[in-house]
């Protein structure tokens, strides 16, 4: 009885450690986040000298990508994204949204070994569109800008909950600045 007992309890460790110890692989990613954005910098200084001005509100998006795992710990991969931020930046009784399609270059760490954490890293370009009444900012255009995230995660499984920084650099009303997201997220890898 007792080696029975003993051989489901290393038996359900096992099963339990391959779910959080699963390390890299080579997958497709289909994804989601939600968190708060804040414009930084220049925006922050442009927004904060109006006595009507402010800054920050709920953002999101969606992504899919691709990994490509070098070994059990590391994997580079490709990242597209889908991104909103609501009201982003109010001034004089107007706001404006900003939708963000950024093109990550990415890079992985996984220690499998701390149940299934990771590490990881996030750098490209993103296509910006500002919507919504902007006519308090002088020149809000449509822009080609860099991007780039950094956070950490904890795999269980084929899923992976993660908490991300992200900063878009951009211009506004002359002012190099952009907005800056803290995220929680999930993914999905469909290995391959």
């Amino acid at each position: 009885m007792r080696k029975l007992i003993g051989l489901c309890i290393l038996s359900s460790s096992m099963i339990t450690g391959s779910a959080f110890a699963a390390g890299a692989q080579t997958s497709v990613l289909f994804g989601a986040n939600a968190g708060y954005g804040v414009a930084t910098n220049g925006w922050l200084k442009d927004v904060s000298q109006s006595s009507t001005g402010d800054s920050g509100n709920i953002a999101g998006g969606i992504f899919t990508g691709y990994d490509f795992a070098l070994n059990q710990n590391i994997s580079f991969g490709v990242e597209l994204d889908g991104q909103y931020a609501y009201k982003v930046l109010k001034q004089n009784g107007n706001s404006m949204n900003m939708w963000s399609i950024p093109l990550f270059a990415t890079a992985k760490l996984y220690m499998p070994d701390i149940l299934g954490f990771m590490l990881f890293a996030k750098a490209g370009y993103a296509y910006n569109k500002f919507t919504g009444d902007t006519s308090s900012f002088a020149s809000s255009n449509n822009l080609w800008r860099p991007v780039a995230a950094a956070g950490f995660g904890y795999q269980i499984a084929q899923f992976n909950i993660f908490a991300q920084y992200q900063q878009n650099w951009l211009a506004l009303d002359g002012q190099n600045g952009g907005f800056g997201t803290v995220s929680a997220g999930l993914s999905y890898r469909l290995p391959l």
